[in-house]
């Protein structure tokens, strides 16, 4: 059991000086023997006066000393040692049991009080103490250092705070804001509140509620910010909160600047042409990193037959010309089918259409993709369901009170709207028109028998035919007669899709 305690103290001991004070020059010698079993660097002295000015040369990390000795005592020599490296150990061996040495010892800081003559077992035990300490303390520097560091240097914004008030920020916030320290931030800005600027679909602090409130309410969320730095320029910054493990009303607030990347017009309805960030691949790319990075949720939308199909999608690795996510095995299916899918997630300024699908693997539950873009609207964002019809549904349209007698048929339908493939367009055809429209829908009784006046409201050439979208309002009888239609249909497609197979 020695040996392995020695072996231990051997270990712990590397690269550490320790100093032996004693004025009986027969205890030294056998002192100093039994330490060099165990440390390579030793220094030894003959009263506190000497072992003192060792000290000041050499600065040990552990010092064994006696307390009565001529000159200058152990307990003197100690708190000048302490006075200059606190944290050094101190082990006393004494013959003196006296309490008052005893709680001038503990007063000046002692590691550990022996008595004299120290048992081998007894010394070995306070020098594995003192040494794990030590290795304990020096880790925890270490640590505290580089979390330090970490904080300090990191590319993001960062802030610590306190039941509400902003208490430590990093060196990189410092020089956004263009400040000495958090107290001339404080005073230059007053609160965190008014560095937040509203933006359409950004978070800052309104009349119901601050940005902080809203932040803290969801730890770990992506929010867009727009703020404004020291040189006046309007910067886009993501943010995120996160709570302080074990602290309790403790959090962090990162901010990561997006600025270059030129999408604060994409969060604007009212901004003009949006076209070229829209569809830049690399814009795309690093917010799928910003999502990547801080294990942000998104979803993956796809539709059969207009049927919305939306499961959790992880992304698993991506470069810079592709992205690989997990997804559910329903989704894999529907992806395979349709050749396509859009993902959308709360960092995102509108959902990703990602066109080429490069490869589904079954086993694993992966879809590789490469050409995506961020599109201004997609099928998630509809209000009212569109669903593919049975087939067996007719359609008529009249046009300035005469019948189309061109081939027609209904591509989907909802409750407010009809999109219709026309083989040619009657004449003077044009949007915002209105029409008649005559349906007939079967339904689990008698067919439904709908005549409506419809608006036109979209017009698409495709290659041999023209899609058209027009509009309508039914009364309250055909209103529940059509919602009851598309009932049975959702059901009939979640059946038809559930019992969908496609080989791997």
């Amino acid at each position: 059991m020695v040996s392995e305690k020695l072996l231990e103290i051997q270990r712990l001991a590397k690269d550490i000086t320790v100093l032996y004070v004693e004025d009986n020059a027969g205890l030294r010698t056998n002192i100093v023997q039994l330490l060099g079993k165990v440390f390579v660097n030793i220094l030894s002295a003959a009263d506190g006066l000497e072992g003192y000015e060792l000290f000041k040369k050499n600065k040990p990390k552990l010092v064994i000393t006696d307390i009565n000795m001529p000159r200058m005592s152990g307990l003197e020599m100690a708190k000048k040692i302490k006075a200059e490296e606190p944290d050094t150990k101190i082990i006393y061996i004494t013959a003196y049991n006296e309490k008052e040495y005893l709680l001038e010892a503990i007063n000046v800081g002692t590691f550990r009080y022996l008595p004299k003559p120290a048992k081998v077992n007894q010394l070995l035990d306070a020098l594995y103490d003192a040494l794990k300490a030590m290795q304990y303390e020096e880790n925890k520097h270490l640590y505290d250092t580089q979390l330090h560091d970490i904080f300090n240097y990191q590319n993001n914004l960062l802030i610590m705070f306190q039941n509400g008030h902003p208490v430590i920020v990093n060196q990189r916030f410092l020089d956004f804001f263009g400040v000495e320290d958090l107290d001339d931030f404080l005073k230059k800005y007053t609160s965190m509140d008014s560095i937040l600027k509203a933006h359409q679909g950004f978070l800052f602090s309104t009349g119901e509620h601050t940005w902080y409130e809203e932040a803290s309410a969801n730890p770990g969320k992506l929010f867009h910010t727009k703020i404004v730095d020291h040189q006046e320029q309007n910067r886009h910054l993501i943010m995120k909160l996160r709570e302080v493990p074990n602290k309790a009303n403790s959090v962090i607030v990162s901010l990561d600047d997006v600025t270059e990347l030129n999408l604060l017009a994409l969060f604007d309805k009212n901004a003009v042409d949006n076209d070229k960030v829209l569809q830049d691949k690399k814009t795309v790319l690093t917010f799928m990193k910003i999502v990547n990075e801080n294990n942000a949720e998104v979803k993956l939308h796809n539709f059969y037959r207009g049927l919305t199909i939306t499961n959790p999608t992880v992304i698993v690795h991506m470069d810079d010309e592709q992205v690989v996510v997990k997804t559910s095995y329903s989704q894999l299916k529907i992806v395979k089918l349709v050749k396509n899918m859009t993902i959308s997630s709360e960092v995102f300024p509108s959902a990703v259409l990602c066109k080429s699908v490069k490869e589904i693997d079954f086993d694993k539950q992966l879809i590789t993709f490469s050409d995506m873009q961020f599109i201004q609207r997609s099928g998630n964002d509809r209000k009212n369901i569109r669903l593919e019809p049975e087939g067996n549904e007719k359609v008529t349209l009249f046009v300035d009170d005469k019948k189309f007698f061109g081939e027609i048929r209904i591509v989907d339908i909802s409750i407010v709207s009809l999109k219709l493939e026309l083989s040619a367009l009657p004449p003077h055809f044009e949007k915002e028109m209105t029409v008649n429209i005559s349906l007939v829908l079967p339904t689990s009784k008698a067919p439904l028998s709908i005549n409506t006046a419809a608006t036109i409201y979209r017009i698409d050439e495709l290659e041999r035919s023209f899609h058209i979208v027009v509009l309508f309002e039914l009364n309250e009888a055909k209103h529940k007669g059509m919602a009851e239609y598309l009932s049975n249909r959702q059901m009939t497609l979640i059946r038809e899709f559930k019992a969908l197979e496609i080989k791997a």
